[in-house]
């Protein structure tokens, strides 16, 4: 019994930042209706800026988080505004925005290598404790990054659902033409939305970086991991992304238990054609 809720405890933690992750990728798709190649590389420069306010410069780790936090979302605002926005503005633009996101992730990591160079590098634990409870074994830091990922959820949901902006979005997620004709600034929303998908997976790559390190290329996992989530829960539904961030979670942690670490990806993209061949729209998905 205490395996089964180890691995319980371990899988939602696994799967809070998976959440995280989803949901800044099906946030994109619902509202710009585009797949952002380069989500997994604003994770990595994410967890870079923070290795550079708090080992480089030496500031304390919260404002670190904020800092990079911030810049990121900065960036990616920049990103959607000047190389996004002329083809998104084009009508039926195809795969032009598919082709320019790999190119910006692609520019990214070669930024990426060039400022910080090619070698792993790491950040201290914020708290290395390990806690011990009824035969539970919880580590400090893992449990930061799911308090923080469970928080940084619940703040999107009550965005969308409870503010003028959240119904700005969902308004222009639905139908951009009628947002318009409403006197929504859909290329507002359009460039913000990509700034806080870019800010959410900052926020994965700031706390995730004592745990795993950072280099110019750990995006590449994240990236497909986020692609699961979305399929499986249904792109553009944020409920749905966080539903099948957590499951994800949950079935690595007592597959990696059970069958080893080498299974994981294999039972991750084996979910993904499942979904395909049963339900493509996904879990919460709309059969259009």
């Amino acid at each position: 019994m205490t395996v089964f809720v180890q691995n319980l405890i371990n899988g939602i933690i696994s799967g809070s930042y998976y959440a995280v992750l989803g949901v800044g990728l099906t946030v994109t798709w619902g509202v710009l209706k585009m797949i952002n190649i380069a989500h997994g590389d604003f994770y990595m420069i994410g967890a870079f800026m923070f290795y550079t306010f708090s080992i480089l410069m030496g500031f304390p780790v919260v404002p670190s988080i904020i800092i990079g936090i911030a810049a990121v979302f900065i960036l990616g605002m920049v990103m959607e505004k000047f190389v996004l926005a002329p083809s998104l503005g084009r009508g039926k633009f195809g795969d032009t925005p598919f082709i320019l996101t790999l190119a910006i992730g692609i520019l990214l990591q070669n930024i990426a290598q060039l400022t910080w160079g090619e070698k792993n590098v790491g950040v201290p634990y914020f708290n290395d404790a390990i806690f011990q409870f009824m035969g539970l074994t919880m580590a400090g830091q893992r449990l930061i990054v799911a308090a923080v990922a469970m928080v940084t959820l619940i703040v999107v949901m009550m965005v969308i659902k409870k503010t003028r902006f959240g119904w700005a979005i969902s308004a222009t997620a639905q139908d951009t033409f009628s947002a318009t004709l409403m006197g929504i600034n859909t290329k507002q929303i359009y460039m913000v939305t990509f700034g806080i998908a870019a800010g959410l997976c900052a926020i994965a790559g700031c706390l995730l970086a004592p745990i795993y390190g950072i280099n110019p290329w750990m995006g590449g996992s994240i990236q497909l991991k986020s692609f699961v989530v979305c399929i499986v829960g249904g792109l553009g539904s944020v409920e749905g992304s966080i539903v099948a961030g957590l499951a994800l979670g949950i079935i690595e942690s007592y597959v990696t238990q059970f069958l080893g670490s080498g299974w994981q990806n294999v039972i991750a993209y084996a979910l993904v054609i499942v979904m395909f061949w049963f339900r493509p729209a996904g879990i919460f998905g709309k059969m259009e």
